[in-house]
């Protein structure tokens, strides 16, 4: 029995005595539910090529989301998207268990944890497009994770052990899993740092190099002002190549208005940036090779917003202007300047 395996039924272990102990403690008359909570995110989008006046449309999403309790402390969680950009994907699917305050066991496809702005859900974005960053961050695999909030605080951590192959193949046995592990904190001050560390070889042992990758991020939200600054360093174990960056800052300021379809209307500015970068993926000649092109983004945009309870609805208008480094051109015009103008709902 190798060591990791050793800590997950440590993990379980721990957990059965947490859970007969929670059971003895839970209150008989504590209400609750198996009733399904279903949740949707549809987001709609114009997109003109300003370099070349070409244009198109685009559902980027049509997620439906289910989830709910078994049991006082098991449920779960499954997403799917209808229309990523075209495509059908499964999201999200897996169960958690409970088995003491600020304890969470999960097992299933989910999430890995790392990036800030990877974890988002659409509906939570601030621009039309997320951030670069996520090209380095943006991860999801069949697994089991632990998540822990300190009681009488906003301190959470968060790890787990991944597959390394894609998140459709789950039938794929692993000789190097994916490994990550996170912690944030909500200060009174409305400061929230966060970092985290993800270590997985692309596509599994012998397809690549184990790629490294360290995330650090601060947010402040003072009244209806919100900023963000992060940063993700890619580190290629192994190989005779310099570490890759990505970094992301943006503020967003709102203003509340008596609009019959809008009560606030915010501002946002963006800048975001990333270094020549590999996937990590061996080519025909055994080397990794430059996979994502350096860039510098600037983006702009307003939105209007409205909001109803947990119904929520954003009118939204962005405009993305690119930077690469001399002789460089843009991969496709979808990483080049365009006006981006949309709608998101979410309900």
């Amino acid at each position: 029995m190798n060591s990791i395996s050793r800590i997950i039924l440590s993990v379980f272990m721990l957990a059965a005595p947490l859970s007969q102990a929670a059971a003895q403690t839970e209150p008989e008359s504590k209400k609750w539910s198996y009733i399904p909570d279903f949740h949707g995110t549809l987001r709609a989008f114009y997109r003109n090529s300003t370099p070349t006046g070409q244009s198109r449309f685009e559902v980027a999403n049509a997620r439906l989301s289910v989830g709910g309790y078994v049991m006082p402390w098991l449920d779960y969680y499954i997403q799917t998207d209808l229309c990523a950009g075209g495509e059908i994907k499964i999201l999200d699917a897996y169960a958690s268990v409970r088995p003491a305050e600020g304890l969470r066991l999960m097992l299933g496809q989910m999430r890995v944890p790392l990036c800030v702005e990877a974890t988002r859900a659409p509906h939570q974005y601030y621009f039309a497009d997320v951030a670069l960053v996520t090209l380095f961050g943006n991860l999801r695999s069949v697994g089991f994770k632990a998540g822990y909030t300190v009681p009488g605080t906003k301190l959470y951590f968060e790890g787990g052990i991944f597959n390394a192959s894609d998140m459709t193949r789950h039938a794929t046995w692993n000789r190097a899993m994916t490994y990550s592990v996170k912690a944030n904190w909500a200060t009174p001050c409305g400061l929230k740092p966060e970092i985290g560390f993800m270590s997985r070889v692309p596509g599994g042992y012998g397809n690549g190099v184990r790629l490294n990758q360290y995330d650090a991020s601060v947010s402040w939200t003072h009244g209806r002002f919100f900023a963000e600054a992060e940063c993700l360093w890619r580190l290629y174990a192994g190989a005779d190549r310099d570490p890759s960056y990505a970094f992301n800052v943006f503020a967003s300021y709102g203003i509340p208005v008596k609009w019959r379809m809008a009560d606030q209307l915010s501002v946002q500015a963006r800048f975001d940036m990333i270094d020549d970068a590999s996937n990590g993926v061996y080519d025909d000649s055994h080397h990794i090779t430059t996979t994502i092109p350096a860039r510098r983004r600037v983006t702009v945009g307003v939105t209007a917003s409205r909001n109803i309870g947990k119904l929520s609805a954003h009118f939204r208008i962005n405009y993305e202007q690119y930077f690469y480094d001399h002789g460089m051109k843009a991969p496709s015009l979808s990483e080049d300047n365009e006006l981006v103008a949309g709608v998101m709902l979410h309900f």
